[in-house]
């Protein structure tokens, strides 16, 4: 193949799911940690004064329920300067539960785009621009399912791992094997 028409490949294979990337990101945004948590997270830290013995917090049903929520204890200091038990951050909880939820909205967003452009390399009559049609498509496939990849179900990964696998072979039957058999019966005649 002609190295113009290899750099196209190239070209289209990088910038198209750069192109599909970036126009998402600016039309869905992903959430960020600091709509969702406090970046100032621990108090000041004071050491406990001489002959004073602190009670055991960890022991406190209020703690434990914290710890059991996967939450993140704040503490604060009373007059003797142990520490105490205030509250419960369940901020981090809360926001990896967004971003599940993002990264499965940006899998159903990008997997049906990225198929249409792997079709559309399939099917386009001028072979390079499909060829980097279909590599595009399949990064930008790519990407979108590691995205989710574990956020999924076992079965779910199994699932779309084989469906991913299917494509591929698809696209090695009808463009890659096709095209040998063609050019098989050229040479013959």
């Amino acid at each position: 193949m002609e190295p113009k028409k290899l750099a196209m490949i190239f070209a289209i294979t990088v910038l198209l799911p750069l192109c599909i990337g970036l126009f998402v990101d600016a039309l869905y945004s992903e959430p960020k940690y600091e709509d969702y948590c406090n970046q100032s997270f621990y108090p000041e830290y004071k050491p406990a004064i001489p002959n004073v013995t602190c009670p055991d917090f960890s022991m406190t049903a209020e703690y434990q329920d914290c710890i059991n929520k996967h939450g993140n204890p704040i503490f604060r200091y009373d007059e003797n300067n142990c520490q105490i038990f205030y509250g419960c951050d369940i901020c981090p909880v809360t926001y990896e539960k967004v971003m599940s939820e993002y990264n499965r909205n940006l899998f159903f967003i990008l997997a049906p785009i990225a198929l249409i452009f792997i079709i559309l390399g399939i099917f386009l009559a001028i072979e390079y621009l499909g060829a980097g049609f279909m590599f595009g498509g399949l990064i930008l496939l790519f990407y979108a399912t590691l995205r989710y990849f574990s956020d999924m179900s076992k079965l779910l990964r199994a699932i779309v791992i084989l469906v991913e696998l299917l494509i591929i072979i698809y696209i090695g039957y009808k463009k890659i094997d096709k095209k040998s058999k063609n050019s098989k019966r050229k040479k013959r005649k």
